[in-house]
């Protein structure tokens, strides 16, 4: 090998090195010496695993007959004009289904917002723009790419991250000294909690986070003890190897901290999470969430992203009964853990939003169920939510019309997920530098903060 050659190799490593150690993650190492954020604030995204079919959680009351048209003839996948929850929104009436009862009074209360036909966008896009492929998303329709797109994958960029991890990536500094990283994940890995340069911490939905064949016994306790010191004497003149050993020493300092907290149950918390909610798993997931915000003075976190989600929404077939039994779970965890926020003082610093892969198509299929489709509806909950009002509108409802991708009621979203969670990052006080890199595709839009947080 000549002299050139091996020159080059070398100092290729050693960039490839640096890279690899600015990715393996971190929390505020580099920042220790600049100014923490003031007070707390934290986003709770609840993800609806499989698309959730929102035609059927929030539905016209005023104009009814155009969605009983379609959804309640012979393919049976409409909701009793009686059975509605009714609200007002933009002169007109509503109704959140049936089983948003515990929810249904925040809206009235101001709490709660309905955000309308959202979806994964590039720019604002009409039906010819759609039919010719202009700025048309890749993978419509696909369970997979579409989950991806909703927790903020940028295509084509080198590394998977999502709109969590990279406000995480933003907020190091406002999050100086803290002891666990700010982005947390109750569901299993998930893209949303990915940051760039910072990593998440994924805890279960109802136990402690725990190392690998670890356990109580003297050995282990030994065992453990010995890995500690060998961390802390990781050779200094390797850069993979000291960084290596950082993350890892880092990571045991979370598990250590959040541990405690994970076992823990406030009065707070014990008060506003009963039996029935704690029995479900998005119930044991929020009940997680509410004990590390309960510790953030332990923990040392002001900016917090928590990610928790629940399957099922894949309706097919009998979407009445499926979605039904899902909202009975979802929506009393949801007030739940709001009551918990309210409770614990710290309502008008947390905010739920769901999410979703896609919406469900308005024509139903012979199997009583819905198949996959594009724009959705959300809601928005917590103190800080400018609430008993609808962002957006619902569409026209009208099968292979202007605003229907295809021919079976695929709405095109008239709000992209980016706005959405440009308007929470300008809640939590990030700049809007800061806020276009995390959504590079917001500058499209002419509305980046939708309005409905204080």
């Amino acid at each position: 090998m000549n002299n050139n050659r091996r020159k080059f190799l070398t100092s290729t490593s050693a960039l490839t090195a640096s890279a690899l150690a600015s990715n393996l993650g971190t929390w505020g190492v580099e920042s220790a010496n600049a100014q923490a954020a003031s007070g707390y604030k934290a986003i709770v995204c609840v993800f609806l695993f499989g698309g959730s079919d929102s035609n059927n959680m929030i539905i016209p009351y005023t104009d009814y007959a155009a969605y009983s048209a379609v959804r309640t003839p012979a393919s049976a996948v409409g909701i009793p004009q009686a059975n509605l929850l009714q609200f007002n929104a933009a002169s007109k009436v509503y109704g959140f289904h049936p089983s948003m009862t515990s929810v249904a009074p925040l809206y009235a209360a101001g709490k709660l917002a309905v955000v309308a036909n959202s979806g994964t966008l590039l720019a604002p896009l009409t039906k010819a723009q759609y039919q010719a492929g202009t700025n048309r998303p890749a993978n419509l329709f696909s369970h997979s790419d579409q989950t991806d797109a909703w927790q903020g994958l940028l295509p084509g960029t080198a590394s998977r991250s999502g709109w969590g991890g990279r406000m995480a990536d933003k907020l190091v500094a406002a999050n100086a000294g803290q002891l666990i990283p700010s982005a947390v994940s109750v569901a299993g890995s998930q893209l949303f909690t990915a940051g760039d340069v910072t990593a998440p911490l994924v805890v279960p939905q109802n136990n402690i986070v725990t190392v690998s064949g670890q356990g109580s016994d003297s050995v282990s306790l030994a065992r453990y003890a010995a890995l500690n010191s060998l961390l802390k004497a990781a050779d200094p003149s390797s850069t993979v190897v000291k960084s290596g050993a950082a993350v890892l020493d880092r990571a045991l300092v979370a598990n250590a901290t959040a541990n405690p907290l994970l076992q823990m149950n406030s009065a707070a918390i014990t008060g506003a999470f009963p039996t029935a909610v704690t029995n479900t798993g998005i119930g044991q997931q929020l009940r997680q969430v509410a004990r590390l915000i309960d510790g953030r003075g332990t923990t040392g976190v002001k900016r917090q992203f928590f990610f928790v989600g629940v399957g099922g929404y894949d309706t097919h077939s009998n979407t009445i009964t499926n979605q039904t039994n899902l909202f009975n779970q979802l929506f009393p965890a949801m007030k739940a853990f709001y009551d918990y926020t309210v409770a614990a003082g710290v309502a008008n610093d947390v905010v739920q939003v769901t999410l979703s892969d896609f919406n469900r198509t308005f024509i139903g299929n012979a199997n009583q169920g819905v198949d996959h489709a594009w724009g959705g509806h959300q809601v928005v909950m917590g103190g800080s939510v400018k609430g008993g009002n609808m962002y957006g509108s619902l569409t026209d409802l009208v099968v292979k019309g202007g605003q229907d991708s295809g021919g079976n009621g695929s709405w095109i979203p008239g709000i992209a997920v980016d706005q959405v969670g440009g308007t929470l990052g300008k809640w939590l006080g990030m700049p809007g530098t800061d806020i276009a890199q995390v959504f590079p595709n917001l500058a499209n839009f002419s509305t980046p903060d939708l309005g409905f947080m204080l």
